[in-house]
């Protein structure tokens, strides 16, 4: 979280990945970082042990995440 908000001050857009355990602590960290409401996308954890279908199937949902992130910003 902190590298994509980072990321995006310098203005270079950015999404942030991020798997539903850690949903809140990414919430916290934009806070704290002045952006409570910052958009980032959830992804169905985990990532690590998933097979190849799993992971086709959350790549699919992170780029549709991603599209829908970077295109309200534009």
């Amino acid at each position: 979280m902190h590298d994509g908000i980072i990321y995006e001050q310098f203005g270079k857009p950015a999404v942030v990945l991020c798997t539903t355990p850690f949903e809140v602590t990414a919430k916290n960290i934009a806070r704290m970082l002045g952006l409570p409401d910052y958009p980032f996308a959830l992804l169905q954890h985990p990532l690590g042990s998933c097979t190849e279908q799993q992971i086709a199937e959350r790549a699919a949902d992170a780029y549709q995440q991603s599209k829908q992130i970077l295109l309200a910003v534009s």
